[in-house]
């Protein structure tokens, strides 16, 4: 388990929960969990219960960020880091706004061309539209 991973545990009551605040960048990151059904939790909390903070906008954004450069070296990004890419820009677009830095990276997601990110990318140009628009 990495170190700010939530137990399957904690995210099984999260999942309980309505109006869960800063939990977004614990659920985040649990997406990248070896556990499947870590993944699958995490997944159910982010649809559901989590409402992410403008205080968690930054460390969102950055995560984004991260995961996009690192798959983009190789053209090559893991089923996980699709998911966190999908579910990052989900939880962007549940802000009512967000930095200019923030939109630039939404923006190349959006713009990303690889077959595997479609989903993601999509999102990613909802996310845009809705806040610009």
């Amino acid at each position: 388990m990495s170190f700010n991973e939530l137990s399957l545990s904690e995210l099984e009551a999260l999942a309980r929960q309505e109006n869960v605040q800063g939990k977004t960048i614990d659920c985040l990151l649990a997406l990248q969990s070896d556990d499947e059904e870590v993944r699958t939790w995490a997944s159910e909390v982010l649809s559901g219960s989590v409402e992410p903070t403008a205080d968690e906008e930054e460390e969102m954004a950055g995560l984004l960020e991260t995961v996009l450069y690192e798959g983009e070296d190789g053209q090559s990004w893991a089923a996980t880091a699709v998911d966190q890419l999908y579910w990052t820009a989900t939880m962007l677009g549940r802000l009512n706004q967000v930095d200019p830095s923030t939109s630039k990276v939404l923006r190349e997601l959006a713009e990303s061309k690889s077959p595997a990110l479609t989903p993601a990318a999509k999102r990613a140009q909802s996310v845009i539209e809705r806040l610009v628009g």
